[in-house]
């Protein structure tokens, strides 16, 4: 089994996000593709990345076994969080791919606390490209589709917002109370007419960007669709969200999109989350580990496959 190089710059931003109303028929790109899916975003900062990519190693002609770069690029659940770091998902997958294909894979990860999706495109170019991944898996959602139901109830009856520190996470399993709270709040949200912290829009083409700035660096771009959720609201909302990422890149050979609502929807909320309602559980995290693995697999064996045909040729 080859060696797993670990370098792990981890980045905590805590990002103010605020109540944004939800499209219903959201769009990506000035112009829609007539089938329905969400046209490829490409703008100037594409074309400034395919510039300043010119110089940039190429990996067409590498050799079948150099180093291959993984960069994970999301929330804090990338890094495993609150579960011990060699026990999150993507540590998990990159040693099985690892050590199922004898490669040496050289990973990092930069994690960004609470920060959305619809926030995280400059992260991307100031922190992730620069390191000429050969792989990037993009992983937001969660606080996305969030719905802050007590904020809202705080601006309907006009209160002041109150400011308090962040929630302790720990690996407890969610208890009955836990479970009745998410559910009451789902209802209130239902009542009130909340949104997520994120309009479909807003989500579906920022993570449209970053894939198109991943594909111009030469990176091959694996994205997670928003996690389930046990406020049985925003679990909803996760689920749109998920099924616009799966029909936006469908069809493509230079991304891959893994529906983890899909994968997680098959095991009990209560074994897959915890107490919070929002983080993985050990056994989440197994299960979107066994299904990055195969597309990591996948992928190493493509590029040496690829790298024979140019030596013959």
């Amino acid at each position: 089994m080859a060696s797993l190089p670990v370098r792990v710059p981890l980045e905590s931003r805590d990002s103010n996000t605020t109540d944004r109303a939800s499209d219903t028929l959201p769009t990506v790109g000035a112009s829609p593709d007539p089938s329905g899916n969400a046209a490829p975003v490409r703008d100037e900062a594409c074309q400034a990345l395919d510039s300043n990519m010119m110089n940039a190693p190429t990996h067409s002609g590498i050799r079948s076994r150099a180093p291959i770069t993984v960069v994970g690029y999301g929330a804090c659940m990338m890094t495993g969080y609150p579960v011990p770091e060699e026990a999150g998902f993507l540590r998990l997958a990159v040693a099985r791919a690892a050590a199922e294909v004898d490669a040496e894979i050289k990973l990092s990860i930069v994690s960004i606390t609470s920060c959305p999706g619809a926030k995280a495109g400059p992260g991307l170019v100031e922190k992730v490209l620069p390191v000429h991944p050969d792989v990037v898996v993009i992983q937001f959602g969660p606080t996305d589709v969030k719905v802050a139901v007590r904020r809202l109830w705080r601006e309907v009856v006009g209160q002041p917002r109150l400011s308090k520190p962040p929630v302790l996470v720990s690996e407890k399993p969610p208890r009955l109370r836990d479970r009745v709270d998410l559910f009451l709040r789902g209802c209130a949200g239902l009542a009130l007419g909340a949104r997520p912290l994120s309009s479909r829009s807003d989500y579906r083409q920022s993570i449209a960007k970053m894939v198109e700035l991943a594909v111009s660096s030469g990176a091959y771009p694996i994205v997670f669709t928003p996690f389930v959720m046990d406020n049985f609201l925003s679990d909803a909302w996760a689920r749109c969200y998920s099924h616009d990422l799966v029909d936006d890149f469908a069809g493509r050979a230079d991304v891959c999109v893994i529906d983890s609502w899909e994968a997680l929807t098959q095991y009990p909320r209560r074994k897959t989350l915890l107490h919070d309602g929002m983080h993985l559980s050990r056994l989440g995290h197994e299960i979107l580990a066994e299904r990055l693995k195969p597309e990591l697999v996948e992928w190493i064996r493509t590029r040496r496959s690829s790298a024979r045909g140019t030596k013959k040729s």
